[in-house]
């Protein structure tokens, strides 16, 4: 019996490699955690250190998903994700926000902002995979 609908697993491994995704955090150790993570994934993951590096990844080539640091040096994740929203090449990119700062009003100014999802520091790999495969599409 052949059986219809869903598609093996396998092939949501395969589109999920085929995704580019931009970390953006300035602590290097966990932007090396959480690239070498998404790696072992499958992703094709890029990295920058601050916010303006991360506007010229961004421009030189549009990933389908950011992890934007909040707090970053030379232009701050919120501002990041600010001109992200103001431009139409990039209004309707996924954004995840990452903050050590706790509470309702992180997530609320972080969600007004325009960020597909706002994750609390510490971060655990796992968890973000997850956030990841929701805002790709693909939990």
């Amino acid at each position: 019996m052949v059986r219809r609908g869903r598609v093996p697993h396998l092939v949501d491994v395969a589109l999920m490699a085929a995704a580019r995704i931009l970390i953006v955090e300035d602590f290097a150790d966990s932007r090396d955690m959480y690239v070498e993570f998404l790696q072992a994934q499958g992703f094709h993951v890029a990295a920058a250190e601050d916010g303006i590096a991360a506007l010229r990844s961004i421009e030189a080539a549009i990933p389908d998903l950011v992890v934007l640091d909040v707090a970053l040096p030379k232009l701050d994740g919120l501002s990041v994700l600010r001109r992200l929203r103001a431009d139409p090449r990039f209004a309707s990119l996924p954004v995840l926000t990452l903050s050590a700062s706790l509470g309702a009003d992180y997530q609320r100014i972080a969600m007004e902002a325009g960020a597909t999802a706002a994750l609390e520091k510490p971060c655990l790999p796992e968890e973000l995979l997850t956030a990841v495969q929701k805002a790709l599409g693909r939990a």
